[in-house]
């Protein structure tokens, strides 16, 4: 049964939580479920009024991995498109193996861990804003 969605109007701070909220489950979609982002102007502008929470939560995902795949354009953005990838969007099994797949030192890859989060909140927002 659909449900009447409502648009949610989030703050910067709360749409940060969510958006590494939904990185962590990103391949786990009934986790996604409460996501506030299913709420967010991004995601009820892509999909159907009477969409339910599978679709909301795919039409999200959706958004995610085009947002991760544009940091692909810039080499110098290339190396945290690559650690998102391996550690969220198609999990390896462990951190220390993505450093190892990816051929740097473990804090190198933390350091690009973090920075491609930061940087696809920096762009999930600026598409929820404009």
């Amino acid at each position: 049964m659909a449900t009447a969605w409502q648009v949610v109007v989030l703050s910067q701070p709360t749409f940060a939580i969510a958006a590494w909220e939904l990185l962590r489950h990103f391949t786990h979609p009934a986790r996604l479920y409460h996501n506030p982002l299913l709420q967010s102007r991004l995601v009820m502008e892509r999909s159907p009024t009477n969409a339910g929470k599978a679709e909301r939560v795919a039409a999200l995902q959706h958004l995610v991995q085009e947002a991760a795949e544009s940091l692909q354009a810039s080499h110098r953005e290339a190396k945290l498109y690559r650690a998102l990838y391996h550690t969220y969007l198609q999990p390896t099994p462990t951190q220390e193996q993505v450093a190892e797949l990816l051929d740097v030192p473990f804090s190198t890859f933390r350091r690009h861990l973090k920075n491609g989060m930061a940087r696809l909140t920096e762009i999930l927002w600026h598409q929820e804003i404009s």
